[in-house]
């Protein structure tokens, strides 16, 4: 299976459908147009104007008129939907009765999803996206929800843990970060808000066939006839609302097939087993509730989901089951497996040992695109992922709370003076998160800088599930702590963006995107000035320093730059650079962060500074961390 070819593929035929989409609107504009003409025209009255035909209701301007007027209504009906969208992923789990999850209240089963989440999130070097569960629904089925990487989400039904085994869960899993990793996601959000102005002008019709009200009402015409006309007027938007709604589910069924195809190749991919997903497809055809959902908004998000929620429907947003299968398995035997998942294993805990590597190893390697032949030798392992050392710092960076107390410790000072202000800016904010911290300084002393950046991935989803009262609190507490000492140096900064970009959309704070920046010629001295700090900050060398920035210009095509004077690279500079970045289009910010990855990795090593940096440029920039640890 080419996974590159497919993902081509899946990509100009989306184009082609979603303009279908566009089109399909223009159309249902056109219709409407006509109705409100014959409503006009079979309500005026035949005795004042004798001569007129159909045609005399259709002039320009009174087209110009409804189109507007149609137009705006399914720009707020879309505008409706938009509202609950970009509140984030989480906010969409929580629409279709998804719980949040979290390690120190999750069950057995919950507990190896968290876990298989973050294997997975570690691995594709993005953060560990929050974790709801449908607990009332037994179908099995997930979906990835968001409008990009700082405010994903994953959900899953409580079916899916009940009835899947370590692997098929994997695959599920991957399949849906693939998702994210591959934009179907924001795509998802944008056909949701698309199908919803069709549905709205068939509620629209439904009220004016059963309205009773009287204001409609000709005076030159008895009250009966004039409410007939009003009936069939309703009804007439009535049928093209539904049919709208039946056209954009077939064009909807059609870019989400696509994108189910590519994303089961993903999986495949990722985890190079496709005994996982296509394990976990086999159990859905096997159980008797298969991707079912009760949830009445989830038919029309069907596309969201990793499995049919209506099975057997004749428009469904997936392919059929064997179709699927047999792409991923050509000589399957067609039987489908009963839902009953192995023995509880011995769980992958990130706070008791060191990730899955085979795993993680072969996630890194295909998301770059490099097929690993061979797996690297534990020595080589050990060089490339830092060690998780047995400590409870782990455990609290998974508990709201204490997510809280890990990352302000991450920030406390070597110098005492610093350190003991720094703790007197908590106590005044909150004396008990204080004590807390000052219980735990043991702790922080023997940790190794190359698990900090650990630390704060996993505290990501935790803070997330704080009121946006308690979170908007942390937040200047911990602006505070960071200027106690007057100035902001590069991990202050780094630990400040990722708490930023990756939480404040789920509270609502939605950064506008831009991509005003379409060439690379306008990137050339924000992106000279970053990769010159990666080459600084990895290297000891002058030479080193040269060649590692003049391979990150190459991969970028930027061939005539020159490396930046290191007194120029400081802390301001670079978020000045790293957000001109950061407007570019997708296809260049790609691009960019490819040629970061090879300055940093130029000397066969990645530095904790250098991890760090180019994960908080990675999270500004909303781009995935591919390929730095292959």
């Amino acid at each position: 299976m080419n996974f590159y070819a497919a993902q081509d593929q899946a990509r100009k035929s989306s184009r082609t459908l979603l303009l279908l989409f566009i089109l399909l609107n223009l159309a249902m504009v056109c219709l409407i147009n006509l109705l409100f003409a014959w409503y006009l025209w079979v309500n005026d009255d035949p005795l004042s104007l004798p001569d007129r035909v159909f045609l005399d209701y259709l002039s320009w301007e009174r087209i110009f008129i409804v189109a507007a007027a149609i137009s705006l209504l399914l720009i707020f009906a879309a505008w409706l939907k938009w509202l609950d969208v970009k509140q984030g992923g989480g906010a969409v789990a929580e629409q279709f009765g998804g719980e949040q999850i979290l390690h120190s209240t999750a069950g057995a089963g919950e507990r190896r999803l968290l876990n298989v989440v973050e294997e997975m999130a570690l691995a594709a070097g993005v953060p560990v996206p929050p974790v709801y569960v449908m607990r009332h629904e037994a179908g099995i089925n997930a979906f990835a929800a968001g409008l990009g990487l700082t405010d994903a989400a994953i959900c899953v039904t409580k079916g899916t843990l009940d009835g899947l085994n370590r692997d098929q869960l994997q695959g599920v899993i991957a399949h849906e970060f693939s998702h994210i990793l591959n934009g179907d996601m924001r795509l998802n959000m944008r056909l949701l808000i698309m199908l919803h102005g069709m549905v709205f002008f068939g509620e629209l019709g439904r009220m004016f066939a059963s309205s009773r009200t009287s204001w409609w009402v000709d005076s030159t015409k008895s009250r009966n006839s004039s409410r007939g006309y009003l009936v069939l007027l309703g009804l007439g938007l009535m049928a093209i609302g539904w049919c709208g709604v039946l056209l954009g589910n077939m064009l909807k069924a059609a870019i989400s097939r696509q994108r189910e195809f590519l994303a089961d190749a993903s999986a495949v991919q990722f985890t190079r087993n496709p005994e996982g997903i296509g394990g976990a497809l086999k159990v859905i055809g096997g159980s008797r509730f298969q991707g079912h959902l009760n949830h009445p908004d989830c038919q029309e998000a069907g596309h969201l989901f990793f499995s049919a929620v209506m099975p057997n429907w004749l428009w469904s947003t997936h392919p059929p089951l064997n179709v699927r299968i047999r792409k991923i398995e050509p000589r399957w035997d067609g039987e489908y497996l009963e839902p009953e998942p192995l023995p509880e294993e011995p769980e992958i805990n990130l706070d008791r040992g060191k990730p899955k590597q085979e795993v993680i190893d072969r996630l890194i390697g295909t998301l770059a695109g490099v097929e690993l032949m061979d797996y690297a030798s534990a020595e080589d392992v050990n060089q490339k992922q830092s060690t998780v050392v047995e400590t409870d710092l782990y455990g609290l960076a998974r508990d709201p709370y204490d997510a809280r107390v890990v990352l302000l410790g991450l920030l406390l000072d070597g110098d005492s003076s610093v350190r003991e202000k720094q703790l007197q800016l908590i106590t005044v904010q909150d004396k008990g998160l204080a004590e807390r911290l000052t219980n735990c300084q043991s702790m922080f002393s023997s940790l190794a800088r190359e698990e900090y950046l650990q630390l704060i991935e996993l505290s990501l989803p935790a803070l997330k599930a704080q009121s946006a009262n308690q979170y908007k609190a942390f937040k200047r507490l911990l602006l505070q702590v960071v200027q106690a000492d007057q100035q902001i140096d590069l991990f202050e900064w780094v630990l400040y963006q990722l708490v930023s970009r990756y939480c404040d959309a789920h509270f609502g704070a939605v950064r506008k995107r831009e991509n005003r920046n379409k060439s690379l010629d306008a990137l050339k001295e924000p992106y000279a000035l970053v990769i010159s700090m990666l080459a600084y900050h990895g290297n000891s060398s002058d030479e080193i320093t040269t060649k590692a920035f003049t391979r990150g210009a190459g991969v970028a095509g930027l061939y005539t730059l020159k490396l930046v004077a290191e007194e120029k690279c400081n802390r301001e500079a670079l978020a000045k650079a790293v957000t001109e970045l950061a407007a570019a289009t997708p296809f260049l910010r790609q691009r960019l962060l490819k040629g970061m990855v090879q300055v940093v990795r130029l000397d066969g090593r990645v530095l904790p500074v250098e991890r760090e940096l180019i994960t908080a440029i990675a999270a500004i920039m909303e781009s995935p961390l591919i390929g730095l640890d292959d």
